[in-house]
């Protein structure tokens, strides 16, 4: 498949995840008046499941896919502008609300935020949606599937995390010394035994790549007697994940337990030392499923944590934690990536030919670490210009 569609599902996720961090889900379950932000989650998630769909089959080569996939690419740039107009009206409807001291603050707050949806041309939505429309309207002729899905089923297609850092790091020192602080810095501050670090940002802006380096740090091999790695994904397994937990911790075989001789031999295994259990891109928001998880932590040290990597506020809302929001990384770390994977440097300086074009390609990856990452990957070695 061409770079440009292959880059194109991520982008649609992007879009999707700033949809989400808006709050668009709550405001709607409020009722406020938000029909063009409804519509147009509603097309990114068509879009979505018709390109995840497309790239199974691989019809990239059809002339007419490529049309579609064009037309496909101009509706969601021209979605990424009416999303960025409600993020402006809404950043600057938040201070408004919260400066509010009145009964009524809650309800003033999304009156802002439907006033900000009303500031979106009525008639540029709708030329949008008779695009959409058109554009869905061709899909029986590719034979284009509508798979419907949770999100996840698309941004999780991706091998299993490990523990392991990666060989090149690009900006994040300041997030890694915050976090560190986090872990092993605020022991005399707390009473709690065991304490939840939940990190939390959109898929694909790094959180896991943070994890690890922090996992391998010096200071945190040497603070902490345990140290654990998990890859949840997007099923939430207590019995499997206790086991992997144990298992690590023993190294010792644990197949054949029920979860109830697991969880006592895990406490007993974690009694009075100080451990660092990195649970790595969790979906699950039952909080039975999560305290129960949790049962046989309790008897660590005091100063033992629980790192949690997560793109959704409401995992971090049933930890009971505060969260460690990461953001994007600057254009200049996201270009020094781009350049990296493309061309085994860390600038354009002995490229300067590319320099342009590269700088316009990092621009496009949003600052997301994973997007610069597979874009590099593409563009791996092809130092021709019109490549």
């Amino acid at each position: 498949m061409a770079i440009g569609e292959i880059f194109l599902g991520s982008f649609c996720q992007v879009l999707l995840d700033k949809l989400t961090s808006l709050g668009l889900d709550y405001v709607l379950q409020e009722r406020i008046n938000t029909t063009s932000l409804h519509m147009l989650k509603g097309m990114l998630e068509t879009i979505n499941a018709m390109l995840d769909d497309a790239e199974d089959k691989q019809l990239s080569d059809d002339r007419l896919m490529k049309l579609w996939f064009d037309d496909v690419r101009d509706l969601a740039y021209d979605i990424e502008d009416l999303l960025h107009e409600f993020e402006i009206e809404a950043g600057q409807a938040k201070p408004k609300a919260e400066s509010s001291t009145s009964g009524g603050q809650l309800k003033r707050k999304f009156s802002l935020f439907s006033r900000s949806c009303s500031l979106m041309s009525e008639t540029k939505s709708q030329e949008m949606k008779g695009r959409f429309e058109e554009i869905i309207s061709r899909k029986a002729f590719l034979s284009l599937r509508e798979n419907v899905v949770h999100i996840s089923h698309y941004t999780n297609k991706r091998l299993p995390s490990t523990s392991l850092p990666k060989l090149h790091f690009f900006g994040r020192e300041e997030e890694e010394a915050q976090v560190l602080e986090l872990l092993i810095g605020d022991v005399q501050k707390s009473d709690a035994t065991l304490s939840i670090v939940p990190i939390v940002g959109m898929g694909g802006v790094g959180k896991t790549a943070l994890v690890q380096q922090l996992y391998n740090h010096v200071r945190v091999k040497s603070y902490f007697e345990r140290r654990v790695w998990v890859c949840v994904l997007d099923f939430f397994d207590v019995l499997n994940i206790t086991k992997t937990i144990l298992r690590s911790v023993t190294e010792l075989p644990c197949e054949g337990e029920d979860l109830n001789g697991l969880q006592v031999k895990l406490k007993d295994s974690l009694s009075e030392k100080k451990f660092l259990v990195i649970l790595d891109d969790v979906w699950n928001e039952k909080y039975g499923e999560w305290t129960a998880l949790l049962k046989p932590f309790e008897a660590g040290a005091k100063g033992s944590k629980i790192i949690v990597t997560t793109r959704n506020h409401s995992v971090v809302s049933i930890t009971g934690a505060s969260p460690y929001p990461l953001k994007e990384l600057s254009l200049d770390n996201c270009t020094s990536l781009l350049a990296h994977h493309a061309l085994g440097e860390r600038n354009f300086g002995r490229h300067a030919y590319l320099e342009a074009i590269g700088n316009k390609l990092a621009e496009k990856c949003k600052g997301l670490p994973l997007a610069a990452k597979i874009l590099g990957g593409l563009l791996r070695n092809k130092e021709n210009l019109d490549e």
